[in-house]
């Protein structure tokens, strides 16, 4: 389940660079994305039959985790077109390996997974990827807004890290098809206010074309498959296997995406998040 959520993370990184570049209003193609992929997971779950499984939750906890992941992953989306807009398909994936060092303290937390030695090896390398692919040589305005770029995606990337960590509760409390309902519905609320304007909705989803479908597809079939792997098995294992999208999303940005400033640096910094992902598993 995890390798082939590692498969559609990665082509979903890809295209959503393509589409947040050409976005003129990234919080508005925010509420398109989520609103599609919502009704993508309702449709999967619907027509895979999941409906029988349906289940709620009487722990008071596992809802306050619900509230609280569909929280941070609203806040996740309301920024990720924006970094994507910003950066490098290539520095973005590689700087939001922050995500799995946020997963893996909250986990030690939440779950009471061990700390050991590995691990603190692992949140190294990984800070280390992040230092290496926020360097920028330019003098330019580009500096600047590489800069925005790297400050928001540590933060949507701790968000994402954050919900992460919830996910495995989720997913166990109520089962991966329902919860992963909950998750694309409930954020919508949370991007969406204070208020989007239509017209802007409507703008977005006109330059994203069908792009936008095959976006938020990827997306929730990556995440349903995410979710099944965690029912199963340790958030430590499964959330690390899932990052190594990042490695091949470095390596398909520069042959396909033409993203080739700073290659070194790049594959550098790409294999040293993915050696930091191993370490943590």
């Amino acid at each position: 389940m995890a390798c082939g959520s590692v498969l559609f993370f990665t082509s979903l990184n890809l295209l959503q660079r393509i589409v947040a570049v050409e976005s003129k209003n990234p919080r508005a193609m925010a509420v398109v994305f989520n609103f599609i992929a919502a009704v993508i997971a309702l449709l999967i779950f619907f027509t895979m039959g999941s409906f029988r499984d349906f289940t709620l939750s009487t722990s008071p906890k596992a809802w306050l985790a619900l509230v609280v992941a569909s929280f941070c992953y609203a806040m996740f989306e309301r920024g990720r077109f924006v970094a994507s807009k910003l950066l490098d398909a290539s520095v973005l994936t590689t700087v939001m390996n922050i995500s799995v060092l946020v997963a893996f303290i909250s986990a030690i937390f939440l779950y009471s997974e061990p700390l050991t030695s590995h691990k603190l090896l692992g949140g190294i390398l990984i800070i280390t990827a992040l230092v290496i692919v926020s360097l920028n040589n330019n003098k330019t305005k580009t500096k600047k807004s590489s800069a925005k770029g790297i400050a928001i995606a540590v933060l949507i990337s701790i968000m994402l890290g954050l919900g992460w960590a919830l996910d495995k509760l989720g997913a166990q409390s109520f089962n991966a098809e329902t919860y992963s309902i909950f998750i694309w519905t409930v954020p919508v609320i949370f991007i969406y206010f204070p208020r989007v304007k239509f017209s802007a909705i409507k703008s977005e989803l006109k330059i994203a074309s069908w792009r936008v479908f095959a976006l938020a597809g990827l997306n929730v079939v990556g995440y349903l498959l995410q979710l099944k792997a965690l029912e199963t098995a340790e958030a430590t294992r499964v959330i690390p296997i899932v990052q190594t999208s990042t490695l091949f999303t470095v390596l398909m940005g520069i042959l396909f995406l033409k993203e080739r400033q700073h290659i070194l640096r790049k594959i550098i910094a790409g294999v040293t998040a993915i050696a930091g992902v191993y370490f943590l598993i």
